[in-house]
């Protein structure tokens, strides 16, 4: 997986982490920030709820995978209006073509970022997902702590008025 990191650099990732013997968990106090008063993005695509299944739904998927690559992307905010849409699809971006490049063939991946997937101008929910192979997951659908994350890959993670903190965590399941 050390390839792997130095892609992930190579790409543009501010920083990168292997993490092994994950049991992640999947926790409702956080998956309810997912709501139609709290999230524009629910009910509106496939990869938050309703469409995204439910949480033990995700929960399944993701504890299939017992490893995986935190990445991480930070970037400075200036301004008095930062725009944290194309910040937070920058970083989808690069998500998007670190799975494209580094993780095709035989490696079996679940992608969960940042604010979900970005590959299509408009999701085309409810009707089926056009790219259902290659969609980028909501870490908050999957009810997965990013801050605890950080704090097994040692990285920092905070909200903070001069920087943005975007994570992408890419679960592996056959050996690289």
């Amino acid at each position: 997986m050390d390839d792997l990191i130095c892609k992930a650099f190579e790409i543009g990732f501010t920083n990168a982490v292997c993490l092994t013997g994950l049991k992640l968990e999947c926790e409702e106090r956080l998956r309810a920030y997912c709501n139609p008063e709290g999230c524009q993005n629910h009910g509106n695509n496939w990869v938050c709820p309703p469409g995204c299944g439910s949480l033990s739904d995700c929960s399944e998927k993701a504890n299939k995978y017992d490893r995986g690559i935190l990445l991480q992307s930070v970037s400075k905010l200036e301004g008095d209006d930062p725009d944290y849409k194309g910040l937070n699809r920058e970083h989808n971006v690069r998500l998007r073509e670190f799975l494209d490049n580094h993780c095709v063939g035989e490696i079996d991946v679940l992608a969960l970022t940042s604010g979900g997937c970005v590959l299509c101008e408009a999701c085309a929910y409810p009707e089926p997902c056009v790219k259902p192979d290659i969609r980028m997951n909501s870490l908050s659908a999957f009810g997965i702590d990013v801050g605890k994350l950080c704090e097994m890959a040692e990285l920092e993670y905070s909200f903070r008025p001069d920087k943005v903190y975007y994570i992408a965590l890419v679960l592996i399941k056959d050996e690289l």
